[in-house]
Order: C-alpha cells, then sequence, then structure tokens
C-alpha cells in the first residue's frame, strides 16, 4: 500500500518545480507600473520589502533567478548624501527527511550581491528618485531549499529621512525537485 503524505506526494518521489515569484502585484494602472508599500529610513537600516516565498512544500533548489528593481529618494530637502542597500535570502522553514522522520529547518540569512551605496540627492517632489536593477543567479549552496524569504534592507549614511519603493518587475524564479514526503 502506497504512503501517501498530505502535502500530495508519494513518499521516495519527487516531481520538478520550476515558478516565479513576483515580490509586489495590484491592479492595473495608468503606467503599468505597480509598486511596494513606501519605507521610510534614516541611518537605522530599515527593512523595505520584506516577502516569503512558500511553495507550501520543501523544494530542493537547483537554480535561483533574482532579478529587483527599487526607487530610492529624499524628499523636500530632509536628505542629501548617499544610502547603503541590500539584499537578503534565507532558507526558512523547510522540512528534510531525517531518520524517517520530517526535520524542520532554517539557515541564516546571506546576502544575495554584497552591499551597494547609491547617491541619492534631494528632490523637491516625490517624482524624481534614483532607480537601480539588480539581476542574475544566486549560488545555491547558501540558499538549498524553500520555502525562503527575501529582504531589501537599506540605510542613510547622513541623518535625514529617506523613502524607497521596490516595483512589480522583481522577482524571484525557483527551479528544483520537491523533497518526497514533505
Amino acid at each position: 500500500m502506497a504512503n501517501i503524505k498530505g502535502g500530495g506526494f508519494r513518499l521516495g518521489v519527487d516531481k520538478w518545480f520550476d515558478k516565479t515569484y513576483h515580490f509586489v502585484d495590484g491592479l492595473v494602472s495608468t503606467d503599468g507600473v505597480q509598486e511596494s508599500s513606501v519605507a521610510s529610513f534614516g541611518t537605522t537600516a530599515v527593512d523595505i520589502l520584506t516577502t516569503t516565498i512558500d511553495p507550501g512544500y520543501t523544494v530542493r533548489l537547483d537554480k535561483i533567478q533574482f532579478g529587483a528593481t527599487y526607487r530610492i529618494y529624499g524628499l523636500n530637502g530632509s536628505f542629501v548624501g548617499s544610502v547603503y542597500a541590500y539584499w537578503r535570502m534565507q532558507s526558512k522553514n523547510f522540512n528534510i527527511p531525517s531518520g524517517g522522520f520530517l526535520a524542520a529547518g532554517s539557515l541564516g540569512a546571506v546576502n544575495i550581491a554584497g552591499t551597494y551605496q547609491h547617491t541619492v540627492a534631494t528632490y523637491k517632489n516625490a517624482a524624481s528618485y534614483s532607480e537601480f536593477s539588480l539581476s542574475g543567479y544566486i549560488n545555491v549552496g547558501s540558499v538549498p531549499y524553500a520555502p525562503l524569504e527575501v529582504k531589501l534592507t537599506c540605510n542613510g549614511v547622513r541623518a535625514g529621512i529617506a523613502y524607497a519603493r521596490v516595483k512589480n518587475s522583481s522577482f524571484v524564479r525557483l527551479v528544483g525537485h520537491t523533497v518526497p514526503g514533505t
């Protein structure tokens, strides 16, 4: 008799997995661009975007493709200078078979591509901004399983307030195999 787990995958059988997740979605807009909620930050690091990618079961990742576009701007003379921005990813709340049972796990967060220092000028209105893009493939040795969490964190070098948003074109594509029994 077959042993079936509630997740729909037969024990001992894995399934190919290839799916793209967008960080931001929303209704149709006049200019075709949806963005995340705006987040303000100063000299203390603030998570601009935190999103959990949960396929509903554990996926052993073979490839992670990443693309992100984000906007940073100062407003009304409150900020002049540079900001640090860094994207982090973390395998979190996954299950893997261990000794005939499922073992829960989480790994430490890793920087996706280092820390970037961006120059952000002071603007008179919110329509002026600095836009930055980052794309490529991420080493799966550092992030071997999904579910996972993705974060954009920013902080300013000088006192003042800056704002950041993530555009709807930002995504992560996960390619791998389901972990049997999860």
